[in-house]
């Protein structure tokens, strides 16, 4: 291949490769004209599409499906979102929604949260199927932490006859200490750490003969500090 047809075909590659990017990132050949959001309710899939700030006649090859998402994730409902571009001049947001882990209630509002300790919808009514926490305080003021811990708790908790009776869900106080009812059975809990070791002191003490949750007398266990639970209210011996 001699020079003049080593340029010719550089130069022709050259302007086929401009032609290309100016064709789709610059023409009006391939611009969005509709954007869609699949894969959640109505009104958060309207969501996705306010935040996702998309407008008509951009190039589709110039949406950032990187910040599009980060706008879209702003709210807190959206767990996760994929941008797909679908060519040539369509763009579909599929959504994909929080799944609720528990409820909490308190000063006025119920807010919904999801295993990983996100508080992230307030609701007026909340599925009879979630554990409905009690709190001395505005659910938004709990941290994550404190969150994903009652998520792990409600969790790990054994059944019932195990536990020898329903557990009513758990109530938090202002200082963020858990408190359980278990029929005659107050668990004093702490804060939501150690779960799998607390239930299995719980459990093992439940076992015993001396303490029964649907008996006459009113006791207290606290495994604030699992490695020493306490016991208070036993029967006194008799000789």
């Amino acid at each position: 291949m001699g020079r003049r047809t080593l340029l010719l075909w550089s130069g022709g590659m050259l302007a086929a490769a401009l032609g290309m990017v100016f064709l789709f990132f610059f023409s009006a050949a391939f611009v969005v004209k509709d954007v869609q959001a699949t894969g959640g309710r109505d009104e958060v899939a309207q969501s996705a599409l306010e935040k996702a700030q998309i407008p008509q006649g951009r190039p589709l090859a110039r949406v950032s499906e990187g910040r599009v998402s980060e706008r879209v994730l702003a709210d807190p409902r959206i767990a996760s979102v994929e941008v797909e571009r679908d060519w040539p001049s369509s763009v579909t947001l599929v959504v994909t929604e929080r799944d609720p882990a528990l409820a909490l209630r308190g000063a006025g509002s119920t807010w919904l949260a999801d295993a990983s300790g996100v508080i992230y919808e307030q609701v007026d009514r909340p599925s009879k199927k979630l554990p409905l926490i009690a709190l001395r305080t505005d659910p938004t003021e709990l941290d994550r932490e404190t969150v994903t811990g009652l998520a792990e708790l409600w969790r790990t908790r054994p059944d019932p006859d195990t536990l020898e009776g329903e557990l009513s869900p758990p109530s938090v106080t202002r200082d963020g200490a858990i408190e359980m009812d278990l029929g005659q059975l107050t668990l004093l809990w702490g804060e939501p750490t150690d779960n799998e070791k607390k239930w299995g002191v719980v459990t093992a003490l439940v076992g015993q003969e001396t303490i029964d949750p649907q008996g006459a007398l009113a006791m207290t266990i606290d495994v604030r500090i699992p490695g020493t639970p306490v016991v208070t209210g036993l029967p006194e011996a008799t000789g």
